[in-house]
């Protein structure tokens, strides 16, 4: 699925390359042959563990910052339901951070989280130092212009590989006064933060892969300076070949299209057949969320689940409820007396097994959650009767290690 997300629309075609080449490029930035490392950060203004790996990976512009990595900063949004807002976080970043997840079989997102080079990456909360990258990924280059960019991109090697560009326009030096979360009161300066981001397909003409766009941004919040990151991947994945970037020179900022900012609790819809669902969920997450199944009572993996953290859908991802807003039922099954948000979820009549009941269902992706009754507690006096299988839970902070080496938390 990450080849499917893009915050910002393709404002050039294929075609778009000799529009772009037009003009004099005004900067260039190239990798060089030596493959460059792509690190991708998942953070967020809310949470208080975040802080000391934005001063981490800040840190790397004072010495490997364009030579040996390219460090990213995505801001997630699924705190966001608690009340901490995160001008930066785009529900779009929260989803590629569980595409990875879900490529490493993994059932938990968190932050801060790091991935190098397409693989999670546990050695900052190990104090490691950040590994380097040997061999070579090919010739990158992205040439900025009047008009446009071109991305050019020459394989190391003979392949039969197509491949596409990756573009975030950074902010560096953004300083925020956060209002709330746990870092509430606290002056927080961020850098490598992604305030945009695209893909653009690349076409193979005469041994070179080449496409072309606009540089896109917000146009709040204005950062003291702006970067470019651009990497290439293999069309359909994820694992990066080539990386490069820089921070801009005046003249290229000057090309920027300034878009509206973003934000937001929903998540756009998503459709899928029958089999794509079958080939993502476990049979037993299949037949409930997708068959409108019922799991027994007191098997699930969440009825007893104690943890502060949030309860995402199992198929797409989207907040659902808040551990908050759990309570014991003494049903066997995990409830909650509210979603996150009323647009994550809508309700159905449901008339089977001979009664009358409301059915949930995810409001993205459509799947069958549970029921809801009107016998729970105050606030709302709502049960929200939820079945574990269709939920993946989604922890307040991210596992630590204890000496043996395994997750706690």
């Amino acid at each position: 699925m990450l080849q499917k997300l893009a915050m910002m629309v393709l404002v050039a075609g294929l075609t778009g390359a000799a529009t772009a080449n037009a003009s004099a490029p005004v900067q260039t930035i190239s990798s060089g042959p030596a493959r460059v490392s792509l690190l991708e950060l998942y953070t967020s203004e809310g949470c208080s563990s975040c802080p000391p790996a934005d001063t981490w990976i800040s840190s790397l512009a004072k010495n490997r910052a364009w030579k040996d990595v390219v460090p990213v900063a995505f801001h997630v949004d699924y705190w966001n339901y608690l009340g901490w807002e995160d001008v930066f976080a785009h529900p779009d970043y929260s989803e590629r951070q569980r595409d990875y997840a879900a490529a490493w079989k993994s059932e938990r997102v968190y932050t801060p989280g790091f991935v190098l080079n397409g693989a999670e990456w546990r050695g900052f909360y190990d104090k490691q130092e950040l590994p380097v990258t040997r061999g070579d990924g090919g010739a990158l280059s992205l040439a900025i212009g009047a008009d446009g960019f071109v991305v050019s991109f020459v394989p190391e090697g003979k392949t039969k590989d197509t491949f596409t560009a990756h573009v975030a326009t950074l902010g560096m030096g953004l300083e925020r006064s956060v209002l709330a979360g746990e870092n509430k009161g606290k002056t927080l300066v961020h850098d490598f933060v992604v305030l945009s981001y695209q893909q653009v397909p690349l076409v193979l003409a005469n041994g070179t892969h080449t496409g072309a766009s606009m540089l896109t941004t917000v146009i709040n919040p204005v950062p003291a300076d702006y970067a470019v990151a651009v990497w290439v991947t293999q069309t359909g994945r994820s694992t990066p070949v080539q990386a490069a970037g820089a921070p801009l020179v005046a003249a290229a900022e000057r090309t920027f299209i300034r878009k509206e900012g973003h934000g937001g609790v929903g998540m756009k819809k998503i459709n899928k057949t029958d089999s794509e669902w079958r080939e993502e969920l476990t049979p037993e997450e299949y037949r409930v969320a997708r068959e409108k199944g019922t799991e027994m009572a007191f098997t699930g993996r969440y009825w007893n689940n104690h943890d502060d953290g949030v309860y995402l859908c199992v198929a797409c991802g989207q907040p659902l409820f808040s551990s908050e807003a759990k309570f014991e039922s003494g049903t066997g099954w995990p409830s909650f007396f509210e979603p996150v948000d009323s647009r994550n979820v809508t309700e159905e009549s449901d008339e089977s097994l001979g009664m009358r009941r409301v059915e949930v269902l995810c409001s993205r992706c459509d799947s069958h959650l549970g029921h809801v009754f009107d016998d729970g507690p105050r606030p709302t006096g709502l049960r929200y009767c939820m079945n574990s299988a269709a939920l993946k839970f989604a922890p307040k902070d991210a596992p630590s290690k204890d000496d043996s080496g395994k997750d706690k938390k």
